[in-house]
């Protein structure tokens, strides 16, 4: 890793952040709407996505993201947001994929039809100057199960402290993990089958990176492990358009693919194939 990039995740540790998080991943609320986490909400649906979101109000220059520049967003209920295009697939492929660039912090087969907002099966977004907030508020999974219920959150965070738009913060924050899978996928009771997986995705079926336990039942351990030491949260800085993957517990910033155990290989940048 290059100096200069050493020194801009350095200045990144002083930036104003959403409130330090305690047990698993606390959420930020206090964004508006009906259950505080903003005014948009995808109505109750399985497999839907929400209209073209406009970036710009928090990032007039866009966001750069594995190689082009992104004015708007897509949420969808699977998971996940995404960049030139919604995506509704249910059952998680293996990342890399072919498609839209993705940023998905539990890309699982979510189903909302159970109802119940705003105690449950919401999925909120909010875009305020140098922030994006999306929540998924303890949504079940197919069909129409809320037998077991998962909650999570995905915030953009701006690098406003710096005289640079090539440098941004993507942070998972996981609240509640019951579920791994839809009946869809697999799954029975919502475990088992092809599990969910997260991560970031550049759609060209060459360069990702996923998180431990992607596609096992071992990602519900993200609601009670991290890479910064505070369970349950989740960080990553976007250089140029590349995430910078830390290494749990340790001070490393370079990309590694965690679902594949190799304790003798340097990790790398970017991984394709």
């Amino acid at each position: 890793m290059s100096s200069g990039i050493g020194r801009l995740l350095v200045l990144l540790v002083g930036l104003a952040l959403p409130a330090t998080a305690s047990a698993q991943g606390e959420l930020i609320t206090g964004l508006g709407g009906q259950a505080g986490f903003g005014t948009g909400v995808l109505e109750y649906n399985d497999d839907g996505s929400s209209s073209e979101i406009s970036l710009t109000p928090a990032f007039p220059n866009g966001l750069e993201f594995f190689g082009q520049r992104f004015h708007s967003m897509f949420v969808n209920n699977n998971g996940s947001i995404t960049f030139g295009g919604p995506t509704g697939t249910f059952t998680p492929q293996r990342f890399p994929v072919s498609g839209n660039r993705m940023v998905a912090p539990f890309w699982a087969d979510v189903d909302t039809r159970g109802a119940g907002r705003p105690q449950r099966n919401g999925v909120y977004w909010d875009v305020r100057p140098g922030q994006v907030v999306v929540t998924w508020h303890n949504v079940g999974f197919y069909s129409s199960n809320n037998s077991r219920q998962n909650t999570f959150q995905l915030v953009i965070i701006s690098n406003e402290n710096l005289d640079l738009d090539e440098l941004w913060r993507v942070q998972f924050r996981y609240n509640r993990c019951e579920w791994t899978t839809g009946n869809a996928s697999g799954g029975q009771g919502g475990l088992g089958g092809t599990p969910a997986q997260a991560g970031f995705d550049a759609g060209d079926s060459r360069t990702y990176e996923i998180l431990p336990g992607s596609g096992t039942g071992a990602v519900l351990d993200l609601c009670r492990t991290s890479n910064v030491g505070v369970p349950g949260i989740w960080e990553f800085d976007i250089y140029r358009g590349t995430p910078q993957m830390s290494l749990p517990a340790t001070d490393g910033v370079e990309s590694q693919d965690f679902s594949r155990p190799s304790p003798r290989r340097a990790p790398r940048r970017r991984r394709e194939r």
